[in-house]
């Protein structure tokens, strides 16, 4: 039973992550990589800065969220990836066929305790 119930999970998570996949990607950190979005997707770069100018101040848990709903974008993820302070998200969003990335440095943290187990 758990066998088939992995299964199943695994198959949603591979069919939701397959309509997803883009033509393009773009890691907004290497340097260029906006000015060749300029060129290639003009109209991708209102977004995308407005995105970079304002997701540090947005709550890590409605960050993609807010990126999905404000932009129009096909898929957004941002998972924590870096314990500094201040803590950073990689963040991953989808503008028509092209996925950017963006190591985002977030402001509106408030920490939490967590009990040890």
């Amino acid at each position: 039973m758990k066998a088939v119930m992995a299964a199943l999970l695994a198959s949603v998570a591979f069919s939701a992550h397959a309509d997803f996949t883009s033509a393009h990607q773009v890691d907004l950190d290497t340097p260029g990589a906006l000015e060749r979005v300029q060129r290639d997707h003009p109209a991708h770069v209102r977004a995308i800065t407005e995105i970079l100018r304002e997701a540090p101040y947005q709550r890590p848990q409605a960050l993609s969220g807010w990126v999905r709903t404000a932009f129009d974008a096909k898929m957004a993820s941002a998972m924590l990836i870096k314990t500094s302070y201040p803590p950073q998200a990689r963040l991953q969003f989808v503008l028509d066929d092209t996925e950017y990335r963006a190591l985002v440095t977030l402001r509106n943290v408030e920490p939490s305790l967590s009990p040890t187990r």
